[in-house]
């Protein structure tokens, strides 16, 4: 792994992007995130440090033809804080999305390990990604798996659609292929429209069968979102309803976060139903660099209650 993370530090060295000859562009990236959490699951508590999906990966593209590129992604998660052999421990290193593939007139296709189309469709939703209330802690449907064929087409008119198909010898597909698909409506990043809207639906992926639908809009400085989702296992008739709301509001260089998730569901991390409350203030320190301080409380239905709470540092490159 060690000769891995080598390679891709190397053009570090020069320039985090930089072009080769024909037409290659390739871009070194990465996120540190790290930060002080205390926690209290209704059975102890402590303080430690934490690292929040912190990342390193290589991307590029190379033109074909008029129109026409190939390109890759190629992403791993370190784990900063973890300290399982003082770091030398191989899960300290996990893969993330991981692809080569084509795109032009006629959309993208790629293929390797990627989100499904229903994780994909949640823009920006979730305001607490990859802290301990991400909707993942309580909503089923946030996979990224192996074995992924997905083909997105072009933006019309706002209007976009994809479809993953994932194969059966994926590990978590229990020998059956499965579907991924979404359509959305709208601007994800807000500059040309106020509004993005999804609709998806995962057909036998990790198990289950999820329907999902996301909203958000901006008015002004402030970000608004609200989802629901159906999500049953394969080999149950049991539909578990989940449904979630958020808010960010932007002052200057801070912006306030508010969140609230309610599952029926025992598919996320937490394995119970319940709800999630988390509020919290993101500081822009710099382009790259930026401050949270976040409070989260869980009410779970066959657990103890839980209590997070933390101070972050994250630097992007």
């Amino acid at each position: 792994m060690k000769p891995i993370l080598l390679c891709l530090a190397l053009p570090a060295l020069v320039t985090s992007s930089f072009v080769l000859a024909d037409d290659q562009t390739v871009k070194l990236y990465g996120r540190a995130h790290i930060g002080v959490q205390h926690s209290d699951d209704g059975t102890g508590s402590e303080t430690s440090a934490e690292s929040y999906a912190s990342r390193l990966g290589v991307k590029g593209s190379s033109a074909i033809s008029e129109g026409l590129e190939g390109f890759y992604n190629i992403e791993f998660e370190v784990k900063m804080s973890e300290n399982a052999n003082d770091g030398k421990d191989a899960e300290n290193i996990t893969a993330r999305n991981q692809f080569v593939g084509l795109r032009g007139k006629f959309g993208e296709v790629l293929l390797g390990r990627d989100d499904t189309s229903l994780k994909r469709s949640q823009n920006s939703f979730d305001l607490m990604n990859d802290f301990s209330a991400d909707i993942s802690s309580l909503m089923a449907g946030e996979n990224r798996l192996g074995d992924t064929i997905r083909y997105t087409t072009p933006s019309l008119a706002h209007l976009r659609f994809e479809v993953s198909y994932i194969a059966k010898d994926n590990s978590k597909q229990g020998g059956e292929s499965g579907l991924s698909m979404a359509a959305s409506y709208g601007d994800s990043k807000f500059k040309e429209l106020p509004i993005y809207v999804s609709v998806a639906r995962d057909e036998k992926v990790a198990g289950r069968d999820t329907s999902r639908v996301t909203v958000q809009g901006k008015i002004g400085n402030l970000t608004l979102g609200g989802m629901y989702q159906q999500s049953e296992k394969l080999s149950s008739d049991d539909k578990q309803d989940s449904y979630a709301v958020s808010a960010a509001y932007k002052i200057d260089s801070y912006t306030l976060l508010a969140q609230y998730q309610d599952s029926e569901s025992d598919a996320g991390k937490l394995k119970d139903s319940g709800t999630g409350t988390s509020i919290g203030v993101e500081k822009s320190l710099s382009k790259q660099l930026r401050m949270y301080l976040w409070y989260s409380q869980f009410e779970l239905d066959n657990n103890a209650d839980q209590d997070h709470m933390a101070l972050t540092l994250r630097y992007d490159f």
